[in-house]
């Protein structure tokens, strides 16, 4: 239990820190770092690359799934793109104010690399590798996924204000107690992903097919509209 407590404070403190005091610049190497650090924990408390999902065996099931997913999800957001009832919803002014490099940027090295390979190795790697040394799949599954979603309450507050969204207190509190409980599901989804495919490399390719396409189709929409 001391390595998850030593694993979970660094996450709060990396999300914490992280999303108030690092610059944009620092965002990619400083996230890379973290994820190093957390690694090294979890092979101090006796884990294993295939523990983690960073096993060479499994890597190519895992590329197999994850390409499949990726073309899924590439579908899934052209059609959401195209679609007048849900369009608005890639109106993001985080997107909008973008240059052809910084979305280069962010599409091809931020998200995959500072997001998606940094998430995935700490909530389904190395937290999910620790939980399950203690406890069954299930409630592993439930806590790493349950972390997942409060991570995400601090960058779903930078994402209303960037967007003037949820005007009120009581309208905020949705939203974002909406966010957590989006992306706690998804971190169970991941988590079965991970878990059926031995590998990161199917999470990590998905999250980052969603979130890179997702913000490559905002930058689009928002011109042509």
């Amino acid at each position: 239990m001391t390595w998850i407590a030593l694993t979970v404070a660094v996450l709060v403190l990396h999300n914490v820190f992280g999303n108030e005091l690092v610059a944009d610049a620092a965002y990619v190497p400083t996230n890379v770092l973290t994820g190093v650090v957390l690694v090294g924990l979890a092979i101090a408390a006796g884990a294993s690359f295939d523990d983690l999902g960073l096993g060479r065996s499994s890597a190519s099931n895992g590329l197999r799934w994850g390409l499949a997913i990726v073309g899924v999800v590439a579908v899934g957001i052209a059609v959401g793109a195209l679609l007048p009832a849900t369009r608005a919803l890639f109106h993001d002014q985080r997107a909008a104010g973008l240059s052809g490099p910084e979305l280069a940027y962010d599409a091809l090295l931020r998200i995959p690399v500072g997001t998606a390979l940094f998430e995935e190795v700490a909530f389904r790697g190395v937290l999910l590798a620790l939980l399950m040394r203690v406890t069954a799949t299930v409630p592993a599954v439930a806590v790493s996924s349950a972390l997942f979603g409060l991570w995400h309450i601090l960058p779903t507050i930078s994402a209303l204000r960037a967007n003037d969204l949820a005007e009120g207190a009581a309208a905020a509190f949705g939203a974002v107690a909406g966010a957590v409980i989006v992306t706690a599901v998804g971190g169970v989804l991941l988590c079965m992903l991970r878990l059926s495919t031995g590998s990161l490399v199917a999470p990590v390719l998905t999250h980052t097919a969603t979130n890179s396409l997702a913000i490559v189709a905002a930058f689009v929409v928002q011109r042509a509209d």
